[in-house]
């Protein structure tokens, strides 16, 4: 037993030593290079009129504010491709349906670098949620970009 102990750290360095050299040798280890992203960021914050105003994650509760993100594709170059797009919020009761809803979907027809508005505006009383929303875009190849923010009560 005092034997095997003592062969315990000697095999422990010759493993170690065994899968550096394998990755030297091209054999297993392989780093893959990272890929280019599907899908980028452009700014986020409180937009008007299509502009950027304040790039920012803390968003008043404000008839007429919009909040959210822009985000541009880059594959497939020359092409289109669908985006997801993923509106979660705090719960907003809708009075006509009477039924609280947490997440909004919709799919896009995207033209590969041109910018797109993720955004939210609140147009109506009820839509005004205090708490945390997350604005997802996702690309079909799985790679998204994706924005919290939290929206907030002004102090009157």
């Amino acid at each position: 037993m005092k034997r095997l102990l003592a062969l315990l750290p000697v095999l422990c360095l010759l493993l170690a030593s065994c899968s550096s050299t394998m990755g030297f040798f091209g054999f297993g280890g392989k780093e893959d290079k990272p890929q280019e992203p599907t899908i980028v960021l452009v700014d986020f914050g409180i937009y008007e009129k299509g502009a950027l105003t304040l790039s920012t994650t803390a968003v008043p509760r404000k008839l007429g504010s919009t909040f959210g993100m822009r985000f541009r594709t880059l594959k497939p170059e020359g092409g289109s491709s669908k985006v997801k797009i993923v509106t979660a919020t705090p719960g907003l009761i809708d009075p006509a349906k009477n039924a609280v809803t947490f997440t909004t979907e919709t799919v896009e027809n995207v033209v590969t670098g041109q910018e797109y508005h993720c955004t939210f505006t609140f147009e109506k009383e009820w839509e005004m949620a205090s708490g945390e929303w997350t604005l997802t875009a996702t690309a079909e190849d799985g790679s998204q970009v994706k924005k919290t923010f939290q929206v907030f009560n002004p102090q009157q």
